[in-house]
């Protein structure tokens, strides 16, 4: 949790870790009514998705990275917008970090840039979010 004394330019938010695997899938799928096979049934999705295999939702991602934003910004009442790009699937199985950096601040809202990465470095998502300091 932060408060407007302890935010500055260049703060790290805590990363956030997840693996994305069927349950996850499945759950996120019954709560978001996204029933797509893509991000749950492996012969369709070889027949469908870029990475060949099942993948995890999107929206999955972003709200990791969103409830990293608001653990840093001290709750969702203090979160103005958040705005993402998905820029790669996430396969189930593999794992993800979810991170970002204060990258402005004026007028009493803090800028921060959000990225998620897969294990091996690569980005799945970019993007910023703004935060009452």
């Amino acid at each position: 949790m932060s408060t407007a004394r302890s935010i500055a330019v260049g703060d790290e938010l805590s990363p956030v870790t997840a693996e994305s695997n069927l349950t996850t899938s499945v759950m996120y799928a019954g709560a978001s009514g996204d029933m797509n096979p893509l991000h749950y049934d492996p012969s369709f999705a070889a027949q469908v998705s870029p990475t060949g295999g099942v993948i995890a939702h999107g929206m999955y991602s972003m709200g990791l990275a969103s409830r990293m934003l608001t653990a840093f910004a001290g709750g969702p009442d203090r979160v103005v917008e958040i705005d993402i790009r998905f820029t790669r699937p996430w396969p189930l199985g593999t794992t993800s970090t979810f991170s970002g950096k204060v990258t402005a601040i004026a007028d009493g809202v803090a800028k921060v840039a959000l990225e998620g990465t897969n294990a091996s470095g690569e980005r799945i998502l970019r993007g910023t979010g703004q935060i009452r300091v």
